[in-house]
């Protein structure tokens, strides 16, 4: 759970699709200001604001796990986490996405330790079809050493 709980906090301040843009079938009144937006127009959603929101998520730029612990996640509306969408419009392969996450993950950390580069506090993203940053990153993969195999006695 706490894996899954890091993917979600990493989707949340890192969200692979960063805006989502939806064209209005009817006119929709917000319910937040005195507004209407007239039908057939194009909605654009900002997922990396939105996720971002201090309102939503106490100290919204911090990396917390805990921002998805059972407790905090279930008086949230629905859409405020939105890394592959929501709705009838949502991602398909989610599910499979995050299983495949897990176990991507998993694997490299029992066989690798990661550690990190030099601090650099100047990197940027960049918002093509998915997000990224822009110069990759500065991560080693040191393979663990393996121990002496236990041997079960039955």
């Amino acid at each position: 759970k706490y894996l899954e709980r890091c993917i979600m906090e990493t989707l949340r301040l890192y969200p692979p699709v960063p805006v989502i843009a939806r064209e209005i079938q009817q006119d929709l009144q917000l319910a937040s200001m005195d507004k209407v937006v007239p039908a057939h127009s194009t909605v654009v959603i900002a997922t990396f604001k939105l996720h971002r929101r201090p309102d939503i998520y106490n100290n919204p730029d911090h990396f917390d796990p805990d921002n998805f612990l059972p407790e905090k996640s279930a008086s949230r509306h629905y859409y405020s986490f939105i890394p592959f969408s929501a709705g009838p419009r949502s991602c398909v392969g989610r599910k499979y996405a995050m299983l495949k996450l897990k176990v991507i993950l998993s694997t490299i950390l029992r066989n690798f330790k990661v550690v990190g580069g030099k601090k650099q506090p100047n990197w940027q993203l960049q918002a093509d079809i998915i997000l990224k940053r822009t110069d990759g990153f500065n991560i080693k993969l040191v393979p663990r050493k393996r121990g002496a195999e236990v041997q079960s006695t039955a």
